[in-house]
């Protein structure tokens, strides 16, 4: 059994290391928290679409009759969505999962203080709305909220890891 000298424990050099590295923000893991919460929650959504989505017009018989009581309106907008569901190619669904994924990626990178954490973020939610907008389209188009969110989750993303002190390599010096 080695036995350590108090020196080693609690040097000079090893302080001195602790006080340069960068000290993660608290709203930076609050951030994170959402994002692990709400990418993660779309990112299983989406993967799992291809496996269920055989299932939602039977879904939407069996339970056609809760819906028939909310009116006729409400029964025929739900057999739009599901349909169209139904008809969407499981690739696309497959190509939206992954980019949540991304962003799950991206904000445990941030977590540790890793400048490719917020590009890989910026970046798949990027794409994200790209593919439910072009691709997929119809019916699950992103919203002006969603969009607004994202650009803010962005914004605040990039004020946290800049308070941190990490270098995002946008500046212009």
């Amino acid at each position: 059994m080695e036995e350590f000298e108090m020196e080693e424990i609690g040097s000079p050099e090893q302080e001195t290391q602790m006080q340069k590295a960068p000290k993660r923000p608290r709203f930076l893991l609050v951030l994170c928290i959402f994002t692990f919460i709400g990418s993660g929650y779309s990112a299983l959504y989406y993967l799992l679409m291809p496996f269920a989505k055989g299932m939602l017009p039977e879904a939407m018989n069996l339970y056609g009759d809760a819906f028939k009581k909310m009116g006729t309106e409400v029964v025929e907008q739900m057999n739009q969505v599901m349909t169209f569901m139904a008809g969407v190619p499981s690739w696309k669904y497959l190509l939206a999962g992954l980019c949540f994924v991304g962003s799950v990626v991206g904000a445990a990178f941030m977590l540790k203080l890793r400048k490719e954490g917020f590009h890989i973020y910026v970046i798949s939610q990027i794409l994200s709305f790209a593919i439910l907008s072009f691709l997929i389209g119809g019916l699950i188009k992103p919203q002006v909220g969603d969009i607004m969110w994202t650009v803010t989750f962005i914004l605040l993303y990039y004020m946290q890891m800049r308070k941190a002190g990490v270098d995002l390599g946008m500046s212009k010096e």
